[in-house]
């Protein structure tokens, strides 16, 4: 389907991923595993396994498997690709590095056009089986709505750089950009 609608979620979810991608690549060493939130959400193993937290490595992982994974919306089986298969109930066994993570950004890319391309007006009329945790949702609506909890993400990172001195590259789009 290419139509303008398609057109339009194309250009949101490049500029989501450009901006996730900008935030991580921003992050110095020194904040990569500090907590945004150490009170609300400290990094430390989850109770059935894995890492649960609010660095900026572990947003940027929940946000772009959640990508991955939703861009599926259980039509078809859907794992992780490694080294992010290494979880336990989809909560990390480790921290990711930047290069995994950005590498990530990338495969993403490519799963959104490939989505997108394919994508029919009876494939997004399709309402999510009922072992997605949006069940019943239409396809159509989830994918339109994926871009925003990227957006949310690198916003948080962004705000918390921020917040610690670091100068942030502007905003895609923005004038100076030049990612």
């Amino acid at each position: 389907m290419s139509n303008a609608f398609v057109q339009s979620l194309a250009h949101n979810f490049d500029q989501a991923l450009r901006l996730l991608e900008a935030a991580l690549t921003d992050c110095p060493d020194t904040l990569w595993a500090t907590d945004l939130w150490p009170d609300e959400a400290p990094t430390a193993p989850a109770p059935h396994g894995g890492l649960h937290g609010s660095a900026p490595w572990f947003l940027g992982y929940h946000a772009l498997t959640t990508l991955d994974y939703d861009l599926t919306g259980e039509f078809s089986r859907w794992a992780p690709p490694p080294p992010f298969d290494d979880n336990t109930y989809g909560f990390p066994n480790r921290a990711f590095t930047k290069p995994e993570l950005l590498g990530y950004v990338e495969r993403c890319r490519a799963r959104v056009e490939q989505t997108l391309d394919g994508l029919t007006d009876e494939q997004a009329a399709r309402p999510l089986p009922s072992i997605h945790r949006h069940h019943g949702l239409l396809y159509g609506v989830l994918v339109g709505g994926l871009p925003l909890h990227v957006v949310e993400h690198a916003a948080q990172i962004r705000q918390h750089l921020t917040a610690a001195g670091v100068k942030v590259r502007p905003m895609p789009g923005d004038r100076g950009y030049t990612g």
